[in-house]
């Protein structure tokens, strides 16, 4: 029996949608998936924790696996439009993105 298509693989390939998600959780809180949740998405253990940080981080995550650039490095390269897009509910998850990315190395 063939193993399914972690969600990732299957939002990359234009097959789910990014609300999704929470029906892959869902199956995996069912017995639907053996290993960690983040095994199970397709994330690696970085993608996985700027996802939980951040949700609307799917779009940055996928660019950064289509590019094969570092996901520090294109969180880096969206932060820019984040802070012009942030509103006032919005600046506690830039404040965590940009936490996020001083433990990455990439700003100080």
């Amino acid at each position: 029996m063939s193993e399914k298509p972690a969600f990732l693989d299957l939002l990359m390939s234009g097959e789910v949608l990014t609300s999704e998600i929470d029906n892959f959780i869902d199956g995996w809180h069912a017995g639907h998936g053996e290993g960690e949740l983040h095994d199970f998405l397709g994330m690696t253990w970085d993608e996985y924790v700027l996802w939980v940080a951040n949700p609307d981080m799917l779009g940055v995550i996928c660019a950064a696996r289509r590019r094969r650039q570092p996901l520090a490095l294109a969180v880096n390269d969206n932060i820019g439009e984040l802070r012009l897009a942030a509103r006032a509910a919005d600046s506690v998850k830039l404040k965590g993105l940009e936490a996020w990315l001083r433990r990455q190395g990439v700003v100080a």
